[in-house]
């Protein structure tokens, strides 16, 4: 899927953005940097926020991952043990401008990047029964980039096309001819498509055809064994 002209600049600004809404939903959270994130259940807040700013910095730094890159994310958070959220955002902040600046120079290489911290900000939200942006452009952006993500397991796995759409928008993506649909607002078909729903709360999900045949294809990482309530 080719990047659109302009992108590099539109994906910055979801990023800044993003960090600046993070860091609205982790405020006064003292207290709280040890409760677990459902949607991520071997992290607690403080683990979720040492990613964000682990990953954004390493990358500035050019401290690259190598072959194993849970090893590179778990260095990070093993790195940050103990330290408070406020320093966590604030490492964030620093290194924040400059991650944007490489995505403005590298959009197309950026997609994965911008929806991991989409996701994690509605993640950590939820986790503090708390609530983000599920209108932001980040949103929008983020399901664009999970549509290229299920072109590429649909292709894998040898499914054919599936379409969905947010009422206003319709993604296409796939060969052949189209046999499995879903139908949701966008922020709901950020979560279907990015493995934050669980296999019950995705068969809830509006949608045509046979759900079982086409996961392969539709959920990227593990399916969430416990329902995630947001």
């Amino acid at each position: 899927m080719a990047v659109p002209e302009g992108d590099g600049d539109e994906r910055a600004v979801a990023y800044a953005e993003c960090r600046a809404r993070t860091r609205v939903v982790l405020a006064d959270v003292a207290g709280s940097e040890s409760v677990i994130v459902p949607a991520c259940p071997d992290w607690t807040v403080a683990n979720l926020t040492a990613h964000l700013a682990g990953v954004c910095r390493d990358l500035v730094e050019r401290n690259f991952p190598g072959p194993d890159v849970q090893a590179w994310v778990d260095g990070q958070v093993a790195d940050r043990a103990g330290r408070s959220v406020e320093s966590l955002l604030d490492e964030w902040d620093e290194f924040g401008p400059g991650f944007e600046a490489m995505i403005r120079k590298r959009p197309a290489s950026s997609g994965g990047l911008l929806y991991d911290v989409i996701a994690h900000e509605h993640d950590v939200a939820a986790a503090l029964g708390r609530r983000s942006d599920r209108a932001s452009d980040g949103v929008r952006l983020s399901v664009d980039i999970v549509a290229g993500l299920v072109h590429a397991d649909l292709a894998k796995v040898g499914l054919p096309a599936v379409r969905f759409s947010d009422g206003t928008r319709t993604w296409e993506v796939g060969t052949g001819d189209v046999e499995f649909t879903v139908e949701a607002d966008t922020y709901e078909l950020m979560r279907f498509l990015g493995s934050r729903r669980s296999l019950s709360q995705m068969r809830m999900v509006a949608h045509t055809g046979d759900l079982d045949r086409f996961l392969p294809g539709l959920a990227h990482l593990p399916l969430p064994v416990h329902d995630l309530v947001e």
